[in-house]
């Protein structure tokens, strides 16, 4: 089977990053006997080299250009068995099967988080994109879910559910590397719960803020966060938390330091109001930090008993159960070894060898 695989966008955080990462480095490794060709706009690490892995680096451009014009004329010299498309967009005029996979459908469920004209964009290509695939793939069932109330039934029946997995760089450190980790990443209150993600409306910061200055005034808290959209108040918001608790905002951190952090926290909180998976709630039990996440959306699905959950816009339950964790030690130490154990079930290799079934149906 050849494989031709849209993977623009590699070196971006969060989940887009993630997902194309892992598929990219994994799918090669799993299914030796067939061809991949990775369509980029940078290169590979020359870690993920396959014999049975070829990069095809177009040049970068916009990305409508480089999706619709410049990927097709790829696929043209390829001739694929089948076209992956990674990320909610299949480009015009492909003459082979398509299997495009879905994150999240939050453009049609949050459009007042994200910029009128972009907004647009994204509602016309998630509706291009499920006419013309021949499979769906949903990294939850709540996405799956979406797909039909958005976009159809017919849309619903050709989606199958394949859950992305964690990378193994994710995992605890040692006494040793958690006091190199505080050396290399100075400030950092002796004691925090850490907030992982992107500053948006629909990760619910706000409300993060307010519980975090109830739950433990001796506890800080630690966010990171790349791009800030539609998020003003963020930095006025943040002072004055910041009279009540010690608040640090590191922003977009290279893996090495996300994994010393998760280590170094008294506990993780993710109180997204709208997630299609939710990567650190994952990213957090492989590191074997205690996670406080909200129960909506597919945040449940992938926390499944390893997490204490609170409804999201409740600023009480949202304090309380962050309090919580700070307080019980007892429970602490059994949400990581659940959270280790659930982490565990979110491997690459698995969500592969899901994804290449999906492929093959089509092939």
């Amino acid at each position: 089977m050849r494989v031709a695989i849209l993977a623009r966008g590699m070196r971006r955080v969060g989940g887009v990053g993630r997902l194309l990462n892992g598929y990219v480095r994994h799918l090669p490794l799993v299914s030796p006997g067939d061809e991949f060709f990775v369509i980029t706009d940078s290169p590979l690490p020359d870690q993920w080299r396959a014999p049975n892995l070829k990069e095809i680096v177009l040049a970068r451009a916009n990305p409508a250009i480089f999706d619709h014009i410049e990927v097709p004329q790829a696929v043209k010299r390829i001739t694929p068995d089948v076209f992956l498309a990674m990320k909610n967009s299949v480009p015009v005029g492909l003459r082979c099967p398509v299997v495009c996979t879905f994150l999240d459908l939050a453009c049609f469920a949050m459009a007042d988080a994200y910029p009128v004209i972009d907004n647009l964009y994204m509602r016309a290509m998630f509706k291009h994109s499920a006419r013309l695939a021949c499979r769906i793939v949903a990294i939850s069932r709540s996405t799956r879910d979406d797909v039909g109330r958005f976009l159809g039934r017919q849309a619903y029946e050709k989606t199958r559910i394949v859950h992305p997995g964690v990378s193994d760089v994710f995992r605890p450190l040692d006494e040793h590397d958690r006091r190199e980790a505080r050396k290399r990443l100075p400030g950092l209150p002796e004691r925090f719960v850490l907030y992982a993600g992107n500053i948006s409306p629909r990760k619910n910061i706000p409300r993060l803020l307010e519980a975090a200055s109830t739950a433990a005034p001796d506890v800080g808290l630690v966010l990171t966060g790349h791009r800030i959209w539609k998020a003003r108040n963020f930095r006025r918001l943040v002072k004055t938390a910041s009279k009540r608790r010690a608040i640090k905002v590191l922003g977009t951190l290279p893996d090495e330091d996300l994994v010393a952090l998760y280590s170094l926290a008294e506990a993780s909180v993710y109180p997204s109001l709208y997630e299609g998976f939710g990567f650190p709630v994952l990213e957090s039990f492989a590191c074997g930090v205690p996670v406080a996440a909200s129960n909506a959306t597919a945040i449940p699905e992938v926390a499944g008993d390893a997490a204490v959950l609170f409804d999201p816009t409740d600023v009480a339950a949202m304090s309380e159960a962050i309090g919580r964790l700070l307080r019980d030690s007892t429970l602490r130490a059994e949400l990581r070894e659940k959270g280790l154990k659930r982490a565990a079930e979110f491997t690459w290799r698995r969500s592969s060898e899901g994804l290449l079934e999906v492929l093959r149906e089509v092939a």
